[in-house]
C-alpha cells in the first residue's frame, strides 16, 4: 500500500519531471560507461555537458563534406562563412 508520501512524490515527479534512459553497448560504449562510471555524479555531469553545449563552449563536429558544400555555396553567392 503506497504512503501519502510516496503518492504525493509520484504527483509532482509527473507534473515537474522527465525521464531518459541510455542504452549502452559493453563492446562499442566502453569508452562512455568508462567515463560516467568515473565521475562521482553521472546525472550532474550530462546536465553539465547539454549546458555547455547549448552556451556554445563545447565545440560541436561538423561533417566535413557539408562543411565542403556549405563553402562552394557561400562562394558561389559571394558570401563569408569562416565565422
Amino acid at each position: 500500500m503506497p504512503t501519502k508520501a510516496t503518492i504525493n512524490q509520484t504527483k509532482y515527479d509527473k507534473a515537474h519531471c522527465r525521464t531518459y534512459g541510455l542504452k549502452m553497448n559493453l563492446e562499442t560504449d566502453k569508452d562512455i560507461i568508462a567515463k560516467l562510471s568515473s565521475v562521482p555524479n553521472m546525472q550532474g555531469y550530462i546536465k553539465q555537458l547539454i549546458r555547455q553545449d547549448i552556451n556554445g563552449s563545447v565545440p560541436v563536429p561538423v561533417c566535413t563534406a557539408a562543411l565542403e558544400e556549405l563553402h562552394e555555396q557561400a562562394d558561389k553567392a559571394g558570401t563569408d562563412v569562416s565565422k
